[in-house]
């Protein structure tokens, strides 16, 4: 399936596209039925996937949308740039989210300003597509990167990455950097952007012990390193741009308060939709909603806002480096 987010963000479109699809899940036609069959829009989408607007459709629309959405493989598409995604193969990297695009969203005056011949850091890179972003849309801009570096603790995110960079690179070259969770960002040379949206739900360690080693939504510890070490990975006049959430803004923002000039580009009142932390159904889950509820300040709507009890704000921040 491929699912379309509009510029602005305010709109998600999901089709059902190719033989394989049309043909083989709902028995249509090419010659018919065309390559691509529209499945549902969602104005203001808050998640990528999201279960509760898809069962307001009309009964046999739901269905249909549910079963595409349970797909392993998508084709991501935000301003025109397109990612193939196979949850069964890389069933160990984030297929492309909401705060996602919400970053590539906020890029654009940042990458408006770039000089020709910049050069890229993703920290972090997940699926790549972020990095993939800054690099086609500053290639439309006349003003191609020089560079687009990739890093991850995770093998199967950096295979995706690159093989998503390397087939749209055209002049830019392109490399990556295999980290290890909890050793310091090791990363040659200077950027003129780097580009950060960590994991951010933080627990309490005596849930599990050392929870900062094992936990792969957490990625607060690599905050503090950029805020403290960030600028020594950038050029003059360079800029870091991160993902910020509520769940973890009133540990680290002081950390970027202190030495950076903090601009906010975005901002998202989003659900958290980690069923780990949110189910409820185990002993760990009710302690980490609690913990974040009472320390992190989780907001929780009852009744359910939108479907969902459990909300975040997420922002955009774009951080330089004060003289």
């Amino acid at each position: 399936m491929r699912i379309i987010v509009d510029r602005e963000l305010t709109q998600l479109d999901a089709y059902a596209e190719g033989a394989e699809e049309i043909e083989g899940i709902l028995d249509g036609s090419l010659a018919d039925d065309g390559a691509r069959i529209h499945l549902a829009t969602f104005p203001d989408p808050v998640l990528v996937t999201d279960p509760w607007r898809i069962a307001q459709l009309p009964a046999a629309q739901r269905d249909v949308v549910s079963s595409f959405f349970g797909l392993p493989r998508r084709t991501l598409e935000f301003d025109g740039v397109t990612m193939d995604f196979d949850a069964s193969r890389h069933p160990r990297v984030w297929s492309p989210s909401i705060d996602t695009f919400l970053m590539c969203k906020a890029l654009a005056p940042v990458l408006d300003a770039a000089a020709p011949g910049a050069s890229v850091l993703e920290v972090g890179c997940g699926s790549g597509f972020i990095a993939l972003y800054a690099m086609e849309a500053l290639r439309r801009r006349g003003a191609p990167a020089s560079e687009v570096h990739v890093v991850d603790i995770e093998p199967q995110a950096l295979q995706v990455a690159l093989g998503a960079l390397e087939r749209a690179a055209d002049t830019t070259l392109v490399t990556a950097s295999l980290g290890r969770r909890g050793d310091a960002l090791r990363v040659r040379g200077r950027y003129d952007l780097v580009l950060m949206n960590p994991p951010y739900i933080r627990r309490p360690a005596d849930l599990v012990g050392a929870a900062h080693k094992d936990n792969p939504w957490e990625g607060v510890a690599l905050l503090r390193e950029l805020a403290e070490q960030g600028r020594k990975h950038l050029n003059p006049g360079g800029s870091l741009v991160l993902v910020m959430s509520s769940l973890c803004d009133g540990l680290a923002r002081p950390w970027f308060d202190a030495g950076w000039e903090v601009e906010t580009l975005a901002t998202l009142e989003v659900p958290l939709k980690v069923y780990a932390v949110t189910s409820g159904l185990t002993q760990k889950s009710r302690a980490w909603i609690s913990y974040l509820k009472d320390v992190e300040g989780l907001a929780v709507h009852e009744p359910p806002l939108r479907g969902y009890a459990t909300w975040q704000r997420l922002e955009i921040l774009r951080c330089r480096p004060l003289a």
